[in-house]
């Protein structure tokens, strides 16, 4: 299979994916500041998850430009990735309906993980695939530094405020996709 082929289906299912985002999106019970202001743990939630997904397939498309090869594994794990990744509306519009509430936290929590552990072994499948190990999922620093932030996120969620978890993984996103273009410019 070509990567072009692959690279297009998994855009066209992270495109259906923050799609139904915005459908699931609670409509306000009147058309008053009041009524919108009461579901911006809807429009958070909906913000996190359509801006960390975006993020993601961001960073897919410049670790694919590099890619010459797929292979069975790299097929394989862009399905596991893309099945935890369909799970996103899901845990999003439970999470933003018990906003506050640690078990709904960690359920959106335990989503994002499995997309981003799958999303690392993609990655490191393509490396291999490639014979490039600079393919892989960003950096080891970047890598290491997402999945802290996440992990301190919930235990902030778990000890102090449950939607700790969720700023946590927003701070994560913004960690992944931003200090490596921030470091890139330094450099030149």
């Amino acid at each position: 299979m070509s990567k072009e082929r692959l690279s297009a289906f998994m855009d066209a299912i992270l495109a259906i994916i923050m799609t139904i985002l915005v459908l699931e999106l609670q409509k306000p019970s009147a058309p008053t500041f009041e009524a919108i202001w009461a579901l911006r743990a809807d429009f958070f939630s909906y913000a996190v998850s359509f801006f960390w997904l975006g993020a993601m397939w961001v960073n897919i498309h410049n670790q694919w430009q590099r890619i010459e090869k797929i292979t069975n594994s790299v097929l394989w794990l862009s399905i596991i990735m893309l099945f935890f990744a369909s799970l996103i509306p899901y845990v999003t519009s439970f999470v933003a309906a018990n906003f506050n509430n640690l078990f709904a936290q960690l359920m959106y929590s335990s989503v994002v993980l499995c997309v981003s552990f799958s999303n690392m072994a993609l990655g490191n499948a393509v490396a291999k695939a490639n014979n490039d190990s600079s393919i892989q999922y960003g950096t080891r620093a970047v890598v290491s530094a997402d999945l802290i932030i996440k992990a301190v996120g919930i235990l902030f969620a778990v000890f102090l405020y449950p939607p700790c978890a969720m700023f946590g993984i927003l701070l994560a996103g913004f960690i992944v996709t931003f200090v490596p273009i921030i470091l890139k410019k330094g450099r030149h």
